[in-house]
């Protein structure tokens, strides 16, 4: 099963609530046939952006355009894109082949090719020896399966996901995120995929676009967006633990602490926020005193909160084994090369040679 994919533009999209902004003019193209996810905090605008795009909810300015069409005053059965809710929605009198092929049924589809197109949804998503059971007797992941084949069935050029992996433990949701991934290349769909959670964005995606406030903080590839976070906000949300921030001053070739104490060398002059992710900052030979006040053995690594002089607190993640209590003074060095430097004022990234 494989269907042809539209790019969907956004342009100055805007939705408010009575005097209430949600979305902000945000103008954007997610690409035809990539995995766009919407990332951001609860109460950031995530939903609302996939609701405007499906015809959920009406735009209060801006254009929507879906390959060649504009679809902003069109109704959601016309924009040709398919929605899989948090909730599953499914009927639990009917079956799942009947689930899956209720839509095909409402449109007229004939029986036949209804049958064929329900079975190869099911092939897809490998509910195969499970069409004649309903609902109730489905496991949580199956249930999200039958959600999923319900909206493929339809071929649609577009696909959308509202947090569909937030009712699944935590073992379900790593197997769901493969059969996501691997379902995304078998039918090529274009596919926006809205949610909280930074693995499942950073594991599914093409392109990942960060909310704020309605607003884009940045929207690009998770290696970009992990490695040269365009603001403070990403910065300090992507990563377990985030990126450290730190006040410091330029001056001389060196950037310091406000007591004065050197952190690293670089030649940007005036203040700015330093900011390092803890598995680049390293513990021994040269550098600056620190004094532990917490440690948690993690599994794949040991995360440390150190005390600098002047008070401020840096995470630092270490290999297993290396034995660190509260209390112990270590010393912290911070590779140039692995520094950020944003501007104090707008948070924004800080391009310096």
């Amino acid at each position: 099963m494989s269907v042809a994919a539209d790019s969907i533009h956004l342009d100055a999209v805007t939705k408010s609530f009575g005097d209430t902004p949600v979305i902000d003019a945000i103008t954007a193209t997610l690409g035809g046939g990539e995995f766009t996810v919407i990332l951001g905090p609860s109460g950031c605008g995530k939903s609302t952006l996939l609701n405007l795009i499906a015809g959920l909810e009406g735009l209060s300015d801006g254009r929507i355009r879906i390959g060649t069409r504009e679809v902003q005053d069109l109704p959601p059965k016309d924009r040709g894109c398919a929605m899989v809710f948090q909730n599953y929605a499914l009927y639990p009198h009917m079956t799942v082949a009947d689930n899956i092929g209720y839509a095909l049924k409402v449109a007229g589809v004939a029986k036949l090719e209804r049958a064929r197109r329900v079975a190869e949804a099911a092939r897809v998503v490998e509910l195969e020896g499970l069409l004649d059971r309903r609902p109730s007797e489905l496991s949580g992941g199956q249930r999200q399966r039958v959600a999923i084949a319900r909206a493929i069935v339809r071929e649609p050029r577009v696909l959308l996901f509202d947090e569909p992996l937030s009712n699944l433990d935590a073992k379900l949701r790593h197997g769901m995120r493969m059969e996501l991934s691997q379902l995304h290349r078998t039918i090529g769909a274009t596919t926006v995929f809205v949610t909280h959670d930074q693995v499942e964005a950073m594991t599914l995606a093409d392109k990942v676009l960060i909310l704020n406030k309605g607003r884009i903080e940045q929207f690009d590839t998770p290696d970009a967006i992990y490695h040269r976070p365009a603001t403070t906000f990403v910065a300090g949300f992507i990563g377990a633990p985030p990126m450290n921030l730190l006040a410091v001053t330029g001056r001389g070739g060196k950037l310091r602490l406000d007591d004065g104490t050197e952190m690293a060398l670089h030649p940007h002059d005036g203040p700015a926020l330093l900011g390092i992710r803890p598995e680049k900052i390293t513990i021994g030979g040269e550098g600056f005193a620190a004094q532990v006040v917490y440690r948690e053995d993690l599994g794949s690594h040991t995360a440390i909160v150190a005390r600098l002089p002047g008070g401020q607190e840096v995470q630092v993640a270490t290999p297993i084994g290396m034995h660190l209590a509260p209390a112990d003074t270590i010393t912290l060095d911070l590779p140039q090369d692995h520094l950020h430097l944003f501007d104090p004022a707008t948070g924004l990234r800080l391009e310096t040679p």
